[in-house]
């Protein structure tokens, strides 16, 4: 911007000494009067830099904000690129690499019908070689679905951990397909091995609630069921978790009490939260970040069917001897509700 100021200076001067010189030559006024060559000279050297700035000043769209100069119209710039990245591939429709890229960008952006073409161009151009391409594929479809967790995205998540078994996305997701099915030491497996990766924290923060969920130590702290916040939104799901009497000598203090969410028509879950047995009732709130699967929301898809379950072995899969209660969550009905673990697994 010094640079662009310094140009405006120098054509304003050069501008002047155009207009003025040739007034300073033409001869003075009559005898007596002010030389009239020499106000001309004047006028014009004072009044043009200040037209000429005014007149930028007033129809120019540059930003004088330090702030909007530094940060530009990122969403815009990536529009952009997005429409030229599509240009360029209906040109050159082999660019694995600008597929990706494409679908990454689009993703970035929230267009996520353009992300699933890409990231399913790239998987085709590959010819499902690609563990990236997989992958992106994979993420795309459980965006606009979250059930093909169970459907075609499982299968590629299973495909790019055979090419790349190190994949850190993969391994995320992986973990997911393997808890949905029931594969609990193979989910645990896939997170323990995640946290080997340079994660941001708050992913970490996730694996390790995860972990800690089907049972896994992970030296990390988990909050107390007491401690379930209060203003954690409208979407949140709230439950006062009791025991029948004649149950209650059976549920030893300290054992694993498993909070299992699942659409009211049924299904694997979709959000699982851990807690350990104590004083009677357990109060227990679930929202968004405890879904399974990121993005997730609790309510989007209306009633869920809840079930309490104190584990005997310490794992989320029902065993024979399990506590447990069950009951439905409307999210128009008042909270909490209460569930009460009065049956036993057979």
């Amino acid at each position: 911007m010094t640079l662009f100021i310094s140009i405006c200076v120098l054509l304003a001067a050069s501008a002047v000494v155009l207009l003025v010189w040739p007034l300073l030559r033409t001869q003075l006024g009559p005898e007596g009067d002010p030389p009239r060559a020499s106000i001309a000279a004047t006028v014009v050297a004072a009044l043009l830099p200040l037209v000429g700035f005014a007149a930028y000043f007033a129809n120019s769209n540059w930003s004088w904000d330090p702030a909007k100069q530094t940060a530009p119209d990122s969403a815009m710039d990536l529009q952009r690129m997005i429409s030229q990245l599509q240009a360029r591939l209906t040109q050159q429709p082999d660019d694995l690499e600008g597929w990706k890229l494409l679908g990454r960008s689009a993703t970035v952006l929230g267009d996520h019908a353009i992300a699933r073409q890409a990231f399913g161009e790239a998987y085709t151009r590959s010819k499902g070689q690609d563990p990236d391409a997989i992958v992106g594929y994979a993420e795309s479809l459980l965006i606009s679905d979250e059930r093909e967790i169970d459907g075609r995205a499982a299968e590629l998540i299973e495909q790019a951990l055979v090419l790349d078994p190190d994949n850190a996305r993969a391994l995320w997701y992986g973990g997911i397909v393997a808890f949905r099915r029931g594969d609990v030491p193979l989910a645990q497996q896939r997170w323990v091995e995640l946290q080997n990766h340079d994660l941001p924290p708050d992913l970490r923060q996730i694996v390790a609630e995860r972990l800690a969920a089907l049972g896994t130590d992970t030296g990390s702290p988990q909050p107390s069921a007491a401690a379930a916040p209060d203003d954690a939104g409208p979407g949140a799901v709230r439950l006062s978790i009791g025991i029948a009497q004649d149950l209650a000598g059976r549920a030893r203090p300290g054992a694993a009490l498993f909070v299992i969410a699942r659409r009211g028509d049924g299904g694997p879950p979709i959000a699982v939260v851990r807690h350990s047995v104590g004083a009677w009732p357990v109060n227990v709130t679930m929202t968004d970040e405890d879904a399974m699967l990121p993005g997730t929301s609790l309510s989007g898809g209306g009633p869920l069917r809840i079930v309490a379950r104190i584990s005997g072995g310490g794992q989320p899969t029902a065993t024979s001897g399990d506590l447990y209660g069950e009951v439905g969550y409307d999210f128009a009905s008042a909270s909490p509700v209460k569930v009460t673990i009065d049956r036993i697994v057979p």
